[in-house]
């Protein structure tokens, strides 16, 4: 058991997880009878197809380890899509798959030194993890007259 004196002091001065506040809320009015649908914590209110039931059922029995980096065939046909889409001169050892794209920045943010900077608004995640390994953080304001892009 870890005790709260042998937590890092960064970890220790996050503020609760927005996403599981409002994970909580949704639950209290699901409770008293409102009709919610929930997208947070990876939460689809759509049934999964039955394609990828039936893909899940027959690859359960595999086991092993994925390649570090991602699936060889995966990470080609990403770098084709970029090449297609935007002209990018880019190889599949160019292109690392991972689980989500919150656990990707992670990685990339305990690798790298430097500042973070996130558009606004982000993800509610992306700022406590930069925090929590001791980054600064700066915002990139954005607005929906210009569909959110950033701007020089």
């Amino acid at each position: 058991m870890i005790h709260e004196n042998q937590l890092n002091p960064r970890v220790q001065a996050l503020e609760p997880s927005a996403t599981l506040k409002i994970n909580e809320h949704s639950q209290r009015l699901i409770k008293e009878g409102r009709d919610i649908i929930r997208l947070g914590l990876g939460q689809s209110p759509f049934p999964v197809p039955d394609s990828v039931v039936n893909s899940l059922q027959n690859h359960a029995s595999e086991k092993d380890y994925l390649p570090v980096r991602g699936l060889q065939a995966l990470r080609q046909s990403v770098a084709d899509y970029y090449q297609r889409r935007d002209g990018l001169e880019i190889d599949a050892d160019s292109v690392l798959i991972g689980p989500g794209a919150k656990e990707l920045l992670f990685n990339i943010q305990m690798a790298c030194q430097a500042e973070l900077i996130i558009p606004a608004p982000s993800w509610v995640s992306y700022a406590p993890q930069a925090l929590m390994l001791g980054c600064n953080v700066r915002y990139l304001p954005t607005a929906m007259e210009n569909q959110w892009q950033i701007s020089p």
